[in-house]
């Protein structure tokens, strides 16, 4: 299967999962998936801003990351789901709190390790929760 029709497929899983959430923060599917994508380029950025020693850029990234895991955490909150999702998410939004905190006190190297747990992190939670997994 491609990755494109993969991808497709797992948009409209989730979509299907959104739809059935009710009061779920993300308006539809499409918006959780901008989060995701928003997370993903973040948690890139940080990392980059830290490796600089960039303290405002890599504070504004580490902020933006929480207030992103902070609707990842509402949004499994309203579907329900108390695992590990809802988890993942809360841990992603403590980890990038803890990033921005380290920087502002000067730690860097400790900031990049918070964030490389959050680029760790998502890696690991899409090989174990993608919605649509081949059969066999």
């Amino acid at each position: 299967m491609s990755f494109a029709l993969s991808r497709l497929l797992s948009v409209a899983a989730l979509s299907a999962g959104a739809l059935c959430a009710g009061g779920a923060t993300a308006d539809s599917i499409l918006e959780f998936d901008v989060w995701m994508q928003k997370i993903d380029r973040h948690s890139q950025s940080v990392l980059l801003a830290l490796k600089r020693k960039d303290a405002a850029s890599a504070t504004a990234e580490a902020r933006e990351l929480e207030r992103l895991y902070g609707l990842m955490e509402r949004f499994y909150e309203a579907r329900g789901e108390h695992d590990d999702p809802l988890l993942l998410s809360w841990d992603g939004r403590q980890r990038a709190a803890r990033a921005a905190s380290l920087v502002e006190g000067g730690d860097f190297d400790a900031a990049y390790e918070s964030a490389l747990g959050i680029a760790r992190d998502c890696r690991a939670c899409h090989d174990r929760f993608k919605p649509i997994r081949p059969l066999g």
